[in-house]
């Protein structure tokens, strides 16, 4: 076989199944069907004589051909956003500017509160927040500034580090009325928790509270971010949140050192430098992270309990 027509649609069903190990969750993330997908999966591998994906009970497993051949799909997925990106700044005049954004849930959560500071006197910008936990280099959703825990490793981008946070367990008055020995962290294994499913547990949150049951799981199990808020609010259950989010609610810290520390990054790419508002937009950002952690770091020099 010599002759290969590549199409860009295929490759990206590749990469979503090869990042998901699964057809179902790859077409959610695609908006496809799950057959559609699957087709496409065969068609590739049909058409380049090679297999895949070992098709295993737990899921879509790359083959070591598979592995080799990611590495290129990523670099054409780059390659793409790279020179979408390029043909929207040649826009850049345009009446709207845009500037995509990437981070995690948490950090949507928080942005999307302060928006008004993002744009104030920038005209018609527009601001889009990408929610994305598990890749965030840039490349997906062609974005322009991306916030995550690890600093990129692309040598095109820029990193900042805005700070180290902590992990720490919380739970709402109306929990702590019900279980009272929740701050003794000898109790934790027989309290009601909340954690995540999914492919979110696999998030530093989930592993530390995967320690603490010792392989039970959680009572309750969300994949979204906000919804593991919404459970703590209620009083049913405890769970664990990364310490800027947790200070600012109306919840209680249980535990006075962390249970895990992790860095928080932003990075951008070298070009935003030559468009002044996406830049004010991206040290806007900083400045925002930068005073939350300063608040976050007063308020973790309280006592954690109020007894």
């Amino acid at each position: 076989m010599n002759d290969i027509d590549f199409d860009w649609d295929t490759i990206r069903v590749f990469l979503a199944v090869a990042e998901n190990e699964s057809l179902s969750r790859a077409a959610e993330t695609l908006a496809l069907s799950q057959p559609t997908v699957g087709r496409h999966i065969a068609r590739l591998e049909d058409r380049l004589g090679v297999q895949l994906f070992d098709r295993r009970q737990t899921g879509y497993v790359l083959t070591e051909g598979g592995i080799r051949l990611i590495k290129v799909a990523r670099s054409m997925a780059r390659g793409a956003a790279d020179f979408k990106r390029a043909v929207d700044f040649e826009k850049a005049g345009h009446v709207e500017q845009v500037c995509r954004i990437t981070l995690g849930e948490w950090g949507q959560h928080f942005l999307s509160r302060h928006v008004p500071v993002l744009v104030e006197g920038l005209g018609n910008i527009r601001i889009e927040l990408y929610a994305d936990d598990t890749f965030w280099d840039l490349t997906r959703n062609s974005a322009d500034i991306a916030v995550g825990n690890l600093p990129p490793t692309q040598s095109h981008l820029i990193a900042q580090k805005l700070g180290e946070r902590g992990f720490y367990a919380y739970a709402s008055s109306a929990y702590l009325r019900k279980h009272a020995d929740a701050y003794d962290p000898a109790s934790w294994s027989n309290q009601v928790w909340a954690g995540y499913c999914g492919a979110r547990a696999k998030l530093r949150s989930s592993r530390l509270l995967a320690d603490i049951l010792d392989g039970k799981p959680s009572r309750y199990a969300v994949n979204n971010s906000r919804a593991l808020l919404d459970i703590l609010r209620t009083g049913e259950a405890m769970g664990i949140l990364p310490d800027w989010i947790g200070e600012s609610e109306d919840l209680h810290r249980l535990n006075a050192k962390p249970l895990g520390l992790g860095n928080s990054w932003m990075s951008f790419h070298e070009r935003l430098r030559l468009h002044p508002d996406l830049a004010k937009v991206k040290d806007r950002i900083a400045a925002l992270y930068r005073q939350r952690y300063a608040e976050t770091s007063q308020s973790l020099q309280r006592p954690n309990n109020p007894k």
